[in-house]
């Protein structure tokens, strides 16, 4: 039996019956659980488990993402511990290690589950709501702020763009991110339908398995991955300068 079908055996029994999920890459198994959170907002839980094969450890790593993406050990719920891994050097060990974690998550885990599961009281972040809604309405939004403030997208360079997007952004510090939330998404569509008519790239979505996160790819190698919005929201919050980095 290999390691990651002992800790399926162990851990799922406590896991799934609270809704998670199992998966797996190359290098660790996890487990998924898929909610809403108290805002209706999509959410993710990640158990994960990894192991240092040259120390002969295996660790516990909890995940969440709810508004916000955070990580935690065990010495974040479990009390009076350390999160130093647990040490085998066989088989026999290395089941007992993963009965040791299933311990934990049986006592401590829905609790500590229940408690990261709230979303931040303010809404200044991005839902994944909203990622998806970029992706699959990016045209749309780009199309609605260029007719509202008669734009000729075929005419505007990235520099034009980045200065428009410069202006409207000025003219909403202060107010909330809620109030701007719709006018940022706007702005990156906006940006990437200017960006694709002279440069080859594609929204695309993003499984980081707490969350999807949408994101402005391009073919060439000399312009990186945008995450546009974000790099929009940051400029609301800290300065519009740092929008120059946009300009191809």
């Amino acid at each position: 039996m290999t390691s990651k079908e002992i800790i399926k055996e162990i851990i799922g029994p406590v896991l799934r019956p609270i809704g998670f999920v199992s998966g797996e890459n190359i290098d660790s198994c996890w487990f998924v659980r898929k909610f809403k959170n108290s805002k209706g907002e999509t959410a993710r839980q990640v158990v994960e488990f990894n192991s240092k094969v040259w120390e002969k450890k295996l660790f516990m790593v909890i995940h969440c993402y709810s508004g916000r993406n955070s990580s935690y050990q065990t010495s974040d719920f479990v009390p009076d511990s350390r999160d130093e891994g647990i040490t085998y050097s066989s088989i026999r060990e290395y089941r007992q290690a993963v009965k040791t974690y299933a311990e934990i998550l049986n006592v401590y885990g829905p609790d500590f589950f229940e408690k990261i599961a709230q979303p931040p009281v303010d809404n200044d972040y991005f839902r994944e709501e909203d990622d998806f809604r970029l992706f699959e309405k990016h045209e749309l939004l780009a199309k609605k702020f260029a007719t509202e403030h008669h734009l000729d997208l075929s005419e505007i360079t990235t520099e034009d763009a980045v200065n428009i997007i410069k202006k409207m952004i000025l003219e909403k510090q202060g107010e909330s991110f809620e109030n701007c939330r719709d006018l940022i998404l706007e702005l990156s569509a906006f940006y990437g339908c200017v960006l694709k008519k002279r440069h080859r790239c594609i929204w695309v979505m993003h499984n980081c398995r707490t969350h999807f996160t949408c994101t402005l790819d391009s073919s060439s190698k000399t312009i990186p991955s945008r995450y546009v919005h974000n790099d929009i929201h940051v400029a609301w919050k800290n300065g519009v300068d740092r929008l120059d980095s946009l300009i191809i």
